[in-house]
């Protein structure tokens, strides 16, 4: 027997159930239900409470790599159960007392018989043969291994990238970190090594079945880096390639294809295209949202593009900016009206936002924008709160622009403790406050409260940012923007090797943005699709909530059955038949028995995808043309005699340079050359030391490109 249920739902049950004893109680409700042995789909064994753990932290993390990995599984506690399946991935670690002896005997037999099982930190001396190993050597100061690769077998067809062949545990700065376990060899051989050459990962082969060894918790693989607790493990914050986590879930899926000819999963993208492409955009100053948002959003629009804008809703004057909310719902009502989602991207974007110290919870009981002012005086946020910042924001697009926001975004990215708790208690579904780099994975997942191992699972989905034109050690200007355009084009390209999602984070400030978000889009591999932040993370959970499960006949006919009706399954999934070329026929059906009517294609070497509708959609049918600049001024009078009046203005605060030369190009005059605030100047220039003839000058607004002009004095 084995027993199937919904474990997204279980674990948000987990919110109001902090003893590790009371969450296993209620397991065993959500346990009622029996149905027939899945033979072909993985089964989680959960010892977690044979192992007195206190929290579910394994239990959710190996979860959520099967649920990446989108293989048909379920969870039992009994191994009776459990050994009805093809394959059993144990929650957590092996004690000598985790199992009975006729336990053992029973997984010994179940292996011996063809069966694959995959374990971590395995204890029990015991299970030792079974493994083909002899012993173990603790540690805790391990910080990378190597995957050996000529081991891997079709298991590993996706560690092919350098980054994927050597994976990251912690940074050497740490004297200690996680707990790991390397494996002295017997029968069974390497698939990891560590630095040191001893053994993280091994496979053995018992009878007719096999065994995965692993020295390593799914806490550590997993819910560490999801709550940034992974000892600096990531390799950068943004705008690089970080497979930390993500390697080990598609290993798990190798590991499922190599061992079951007919195995079915889900795909991660979109019906049968090739990869995703979230376009966002944090709307969080003047310049944004007084004019180039809207030639973002009609750029896109014209070329079949849905983006999602996140609008800061900034309705005070502070150190950080001037009010930019009022008397702009013309140009915001305008992008949504264009087909385009809208988030909330708070109200005050204060940069110390996830220093949890200075901005508290607050209470998410009806603050509004009269009574919430918020205010940063140039070192520190005063009177701001997560509540306030998550619930006025939400309010304010809601009632002014006719929106149902449900997805949020920190300003910098700055992750207070408190969001995930504050964005339940408001309505929102979504956040989109984490790097994919600092969560080592690009993949949503749900967050946990209080950035905590050991707090409770939030019904929050985390969507992490993979690409942004936020770039700290050298910053994007007009001047190199396709440079970074291009580490954009290989990022993405990496993370579609997986068949991962990416997200572009573009601040639309600047009109050749657009340029280098046009040169990018008409760089994507072939079969990219492009849909919003929010359409993304529905089209996941539904992804996650969809069960499916599979059989053959003795004429190698495939019947592959969903959970979800046919009338209510989203349009947007699609499944993957491993070796499904090779199948006589394959048939689709929901639990019903109700045919599902979908196409299938060819997939990699010899799978088969199953879809709905090919994805077919072009990008490219309209080039976005720039002025060439888009601070606008004038100078008058000219010509002129003593004075010259230069009015600008500026949408965010930056340098003014201004120069004059004279006809044979020498600098004659360098008036001002300082940085200036945001808003309307008028510079008062003397001329009185320059004789009468003509002068050019050159007058430059921050990172823009000089505008340059010609000056005639008349005395």
């Amino acid at each position: 027997m084995v027993f199937i249920f919904n474990y997204r739902a279980l674990l948000i049950t987990e919110k109001y159930i902090r003893n590790r004893r009371a969450f296993s109680f209620v397991l065993l409700f959500f346990f009622s239900v029996v149905v027939a042995a899945q033979k072909n789909a993985f089964v989680i064994l959960d010892v977690s409470q044979r192992n007195n753990e206190v929290t579910s932290g394994n239990l959710f993390s190996a979860a959520h790599a099967l649920i990446v990995a989108g293989t048909p599984y379920s969870i039992s506690t009994d191994v009776d159960s459990a050994i009805q399946n093809k394959f059993i991935l144990v929650s957590s670690s092996i004690e000598s007392n985790t199992f009975t002896s006729a336990e053992r005997d029973s997984l010994i037999s179940f292996v011996d018989k063809g069966g694959i099982l995959f374990i971590t930190q395995l204890k029990d001396s015991s299970l030792f043969k079974l493994a083909g190993v002899s012993d173990y050597q603790y540690s805790s100061t391990h910080y990378f291994f190597n995957w050996t690769l000529e081991n891997l077998g079709q298991a590993g067809e996706f560690i092919d990238d350098p980054k994927e062949k050597v994976i990251k545990l912690a940074d050497s700065s740490f004297t200690k970190s996680i707990s790991f376990r390397s494996y002295t060899l017997s029968s069974a051989v390497s698939l990891a090594k560590f630095e040191n050459d001893s053994v993280a990962f091994s496979k053995n082969q018992y009878g007719k079945g096999f065994v995965y060894l692993l020295g390593i918790n799914w806490e550590d693989l997993v819910l560490r880096n999801q709550v940034s607790r992974h000892f600096k493990a990531a390799r950068s914050f943004s705008n690089d390639f970080e497979p930390g986590s993500d390697v080990f879930y598609l290993f798990l899926r190798g590991i499922y294809k190599e061992h079951s000819y007919f195995s079915v999963y889900k795909h991660t993208s979109v019906q049968n295209s090739n990869s995703i492409l979230v376009i966002t955009h944090d709307v969080d100053a003047t310049s944004a949202i007084k004019d180039i948002m809207t030639d973002f959003s009609s750029y896109e629009y014209n070329n079949n593009i849905r983006a999602t804008y996140f609008i800061t809703t900034h309705y005070m004057h502070d150190s950080v900016a001037k009010d930019f909310w009022n008397g702009y719902l013309d140009e915001i009502i305008s992008v949504k009206n264009r087909g385009h989602e809208l988030a909330s991207h708070s109200v005050s974007h204060v940069p110390d936002f996830d220093n949890s110290s200075v901005v508290k919870m607050g209470s998410c009981s009806g603050e509004d924008e009269n009574s919430y002012r918020p205010f940063f005086d140039g070192t520190k946020s005063n009177s701001v709160t997560v509540c306030g910042e998550v619930e006025v924001s939400k309010k304010l697009l809601d009632d002014n622009v006719g929106s149902n926001i449900k997805s949020f975004r920190a300003g910098y990215l700055a992750y207070n403790k408190y969001i995930l708790e504050a964005l339940e208690q408001t309505g929102y579904k979504f956040n989109s406050s984490h790097s994919a780099n600092n969560v080592l994975t690009a993949f949503p997942f749900q967050g946990h409260l209080d950035l905590s191992i050991n707090s409770r699972l939030s019904h929050i989905y985390e969507i992490p940012n993979t690409i942004s034109d936020v770039f700290v050690a050298d910053r994007i200007t007009e001047t190199n923007y396709n440079e970074k355009v291009d580490i954009w084009i290989d990022v993405q390209r990496r993370y579609a090797d997986n068949y991962a999602p990416s997200v572009l984070l573009i601040h639309p400030n600047r009109n050749w943005k657009i340029l280098g978000q046009q040169r990018f889009i008409k760089s994507l591999p072939p079969k990219t699709a492009i849909i919003p932040f929010e359409e993304y993370g529905n089209y996941w959970k539904d992804r996650e909530g969809c069960g499916i499960e599979i059989n053959q006949d003795a004429d190698s006919i495939v019947n592959v059955t969903v959970s979800e009706n046919k009338l209510q399954l989203n349009s947007m999934l699609s499944f993957i038949v491993n070796n499904g070329q090779s199948a006589k026929e394959i048939h689709v059906t929901d639990k019903q028995g109700n045919t599902i009517p979908l196409l299938q294609g060819k997939w990699r070497k010899n799978d088969v995808i199953l879809y709905s509708k090919d994805f077919n959609e072009k990008y490219n049918q309209f080039d976005f043309q720039i002025t060439e600049n888009s601070t606008e001024f004038k100078l008058y009078p000219n010509p002129l005699s003593e004075k010259a009046f230069f009015e600008f203005e500026l949408f965010i605060d930056a340098n003014v340079d201004l120069k004059i030369y004279d006809v044979a190009g020498r600098l004659i005059d360098n008036p001002i050359n300082e940085k200036q605030e945001l808003g309307r100047h008028k510079l008062e220039i003397e001329t009185k030391k320059l004789g009468t003839g003509i002068y050019f000058y050159s007058i430059s607004f921050g990172d823009q490109a000089p505008k340059k002009g010609k000056m005639l004095i008349l005395k």
